[in-house]
């Protein structure tokens, strides 16, 4: 079985396809991974702002819990 010049072509055609598609999904990842961050960035900070304003946990969690569902 010889290899021709079209069959180095389709491999070569595959492997970019297979490099791109590889770079796609890891910049899929890491931008969801990137977005949870900012959400827990985010969420952290209204939390401590509100330990600040509020500091009996209890009425804290309530609101905390109202402002959730509000999404």
């Amino acid at each position: 079985m010889a290899m021709n010049g079209q069959y180095i072509e389709n491999f070569k055609m595959d492997t970019y396809s297979l490099i791109a598609l590889g770079t796609l999904v890891l910049s899929l990842l890491i931008l969801v991974l990137l977005s949870q961050l900012f959400r827990n960035l985010i969420r952290k900070q209204i939390d401590d702002q509100m330990k600040d304003i509020i500091p009996i946990k209890a009425i804290r969690e309530r609101i905390g819990i109202r402002i959730k569902l509000r999404k």
